[in-house]
């Protein structure tokens, strides 16, 4: 014999979306305020360990970080950047306070820019670890793009960034 209960168990609540924040943050707007700046202020350095491979999920200011960089805006930025530097090194330019993308690398790495662009406009969001690698290569004036340090330093580093975009199951066959 059951017993009948007079009220159906109650299912728990489904939990809010945070964005990859820690839970609680959401409900605390100091919090997420007091993030955001931290993220903005510590954007190159946190670049630098998601380029690296440190998990975007390791903490707040990584899962933040990589959240912003692989929106579709951010993505659209660094692709029309990396259209201008191939524009930039193709044209004779005079004097100018800008730092120009050495011609020579830009152009005989032209086959991975274009790769690269293409997967920053592809609907399918890239891994972190890659658009890191392109921010910095962008907005580093010491980096490969402007000042590279050996003859094909900058095709080398496009294809590290092309292959860190794709998921991990499909780059190396980890999961």
């Amino acid at each position: 014999m059951s017993i009948a209960h007079p009220h159906p168990p109650v299912r728990p609540p489904e939990p809010r979306p945070t964005d990859g924040i820690a839970p609680g943050t959401h409900r605390r707007p100091w919090r997420r305020l007091r993030l955001a700046l931290i993220v903005g202020w510590r954007a190159a350095e946190l670049d630098r360990h998601l380029a690296v491979g440190l998990s975007p999920w390791r903490n707040d200011e990584l899962a933040l970080r990589a959240l912003r960089i692989t929106r579709w805006r951010s993505r659209s930025r660094l692709a029309s950047g990396l259209s201008r530097a191939v524009r930039a090194a193709q044209e004779v330019t005079g004097l100018s306070a800008a730092v120009r993308p050495h011609p020579g690398e830009v152009l005989d790495a032209h086959a991975e820019l274009l790769v690269i662009e293409q997967r920053l406009r592809s609907p399918e969001p890239p891994a972190a670890g890659g658009v890191a690698i392109v921010h910095m290569l962008l907005s580093d004036p010491t980096s490969s793009l402007y000042r590279p340090a050996a003859p094909g330093a900058l095709a080398s580093r496009l294809r590290a960034a092309a292959a860190a975009m794709e998921p991990r199951d499909r780059a190396g066959g980890m999961t």
